[in-house]
């Protein structure tokens, strides 16, 4: 109705989550794909289930159906499994949602900037870091974008002059030596690398819930900027996946890049729709 108010005659036959849509695009590109995943601003996966297995279902239990998992939530009420820290419980205390999407708020790039400003501050308190200083900028909440993680992570210069760059002009921390921005740098690369290696984590325990999968090959797509442009995420998450799967199940595994998998699972899903109807 809203559509027709505004004069666009566009009929909805459709509504896909962005997981779904990911999982249906890779399909879509390579059939052997099992699993859609969202590595991005946020995180989310998809994958496909017996239906036997899914108590919610009620119609016929026969056949697969895709299950959209939500997994962002994961540990979100009892914080009784990720490894949290004092750094991601002061992010996800001062958020606008506390107690939820857990797991998300320590992969996705929407957090993973935040938390190192957590840590830079608390290295600073600790006068390990700047020489104590800080600034307005600095103890703002949101001020370290995830990009500038990304750029600090390639910074291979001698004098690693985009951090201080980072560091001097846009946390506005005049002053900083090489030592200030090797340390900013080594936060940067474990901050990156523990998001990639619990996105890891989370692929391994879906594509284990069904074993059978992995004895044939399989696709796992993945849609969203941490995996398309963080440096090394994909390398460092597979690397991680190899050490919990055996060897001769783990070649069977392949990681494929579904770019606006969103947007083009929605579409293909809006085509098998209009053609039912």
């Amino acid at each position: 109705d809203a559509l027709l108010r505004l004069g666009l005659r566009v009929k909805v036959v459709a509504l896909v989550n962005d997981t779904v849509g990911t999982l249906l695009s890779a399909a879509y590109s390579d059939p052997t794909s099992q699993l859609g995943v969202i590595l991005g601003t946020g995180t989310n996966a998809a994958y496909y289930e017996d239906v036997a297995n899914v108590a919610k279902w009620k119609g016929d239990k026969g056949g697969e159906i895709v299950l959209n998992m939500e997994w962002g939530a994961f540990d979100s009420d009892d914080f009784g499994f990720l490894p949290f820290t004092p750094h991601d419980i002061k992010l996800d205390r001062k958020s606008i949602n506390p107690r939820k999407q857990a797991y998300e708020k320590m992969i996705s790039g929407m957090y993973l900037g935040e938390i190192a400003r957590n840590i830079v501050l608390w290295l600073a308190d600790q006068r390990l870091l700047l020489d104590g200083r800080s600034s307005t900028v600095l103890n703002a909440m949101w001020a370290l974008d995830t990009s500038y993680l990304s750029a600090a992570t390639v910074d291979d210069t001698a004098e690693l002059t985009e951090i201080q760059q980072i560091i001097e002009k846009t946390l506005n921390v005049p002053d900083s030596t090489l030592v200030d921005r090797r340390i900013f740098k080594a936060v940067a690369l474990l901050v990156g690398e523990r998001a990639a290696r619990l996105s890891a984590v989370g692929i391994v325990a879906t594509l284990t819930k069904r074993p059978a999968l992995l004895r044939q090959p399989i696709n796992v797509g993945i849609d969203g900027s941490m995996y398309e442009h963080y440096p090394n995420f994909g390398a460092i998450m597979s690397e991680t996946v190899s050490h919990f799967i055996p060897a001769d199940q783990f070649g069977n595994v392949k990681f494929s890049l579904a770019k606006d998998g969103s947007g083009v699972g929605a579409a293909i899903a809006a085509m098998l729709a209009a053609k039912d109807h």
